[in-house]
């Protein structure tokens, strides 16, 4: 008998110090995504973890870095097309539709410009941030000119959008499978890809080591959208 009370005892101690560590845990988490959730302005929209304010045709969303050096396709990447998170330098936990309303929400004819290659993109400012620092997009790749919106950050398709974000969204084919010839959408991915060639036939590029911060970093992706109805 005085063992199980002993034993009552220790239960009763050990409890709150178990429930106690239990929402530490749980603050510290939900404590780094509000520090790393872009603050929504007045006036602002909020697309998911996307953030948008009208007046300063500004989009924001946090992101991480997953490779700082090498060759990527991609600088930053938001859910979508899953197989793409592995050819990014930034991975976003955003998703890929919450940017495409907040750039629609700046200019409704924006996206499918970028797509078809009607605009370079060149006129849009993509920049990052992060603790003790910050740098132009470009500035963390490797090549001799400058890149546009659509070659930094993979904006999604018109004709691919329906199928690959609804299938990776809602099923787990494409997910579960690790290598890439296994997916029964692969002969698309290679359809996809075929986009993602610049003019000069070149596609990716490799990173600027010596300005990214190192894989882990959480970082802040931030677009300047000028007001581009007049140059059309």
């Amino acid at each position: 008998m005085a063992g199980r009370q002993r034993r009552k005892i220790l239960y009763w101690l050990i409890l709150p110090v178990l429930i106690a560590g239990i929402l530490v845990v749980i603050g510290d988490h939900f404590g780094k995504q509000r520090q790393y959730q872009p603050v929504l302005p007045e006036a602002g929209a909020r697309f998911g973890d996307v953030v948008v304010d009208p007046a300063a045709r500004e989009i924001r969303f946090y992101g991480e870095i997953r490779q700082n050096e090498g060759w990527v396709r991609f600088l930053v990447y938001l859910c979508s097309y899953r197989w793409l998170k592995e050819e990014a330098a930034i991975t976003s936990p955003a998703y890929l539709t919450d940017l495409q309303k907040a750039i629609a929400l700046l200019d409704w004819q924006l996206w499918d410009q970028l797509w078809f290659r009607e605009i370079t993109g060149q006129e849009i400012e993509v920049s990052l941030r992060w603790q003790g620092g910050e740098a132009d997009a470009n500035e963390l790749i490797q090549l001799p000119y400058h890149l546009g919106m659509g070659d930094l950050i993979f904006l999604g398709s018109p004709l691919f959008d329906p199928l690959f974000l609804a299938r990776c969204a809602q099923t787990t084919v494409c997910v579960a499978l690790k290598q890439r010839p296994q997916c029964p959408l692969f002969f698309l991915q290679e359809s996809v890809e075929e986009k993602f060639t610049r003019a000069g036939g070149a596609a990716g590029y490799h990173l600027n080591s010596e300005r990214l911060p190192p894989p882990g970093t959480r970082v802040t992706v931030i677009i300047r959208v000028p007001d581009l109805v007049g140059g059309r």
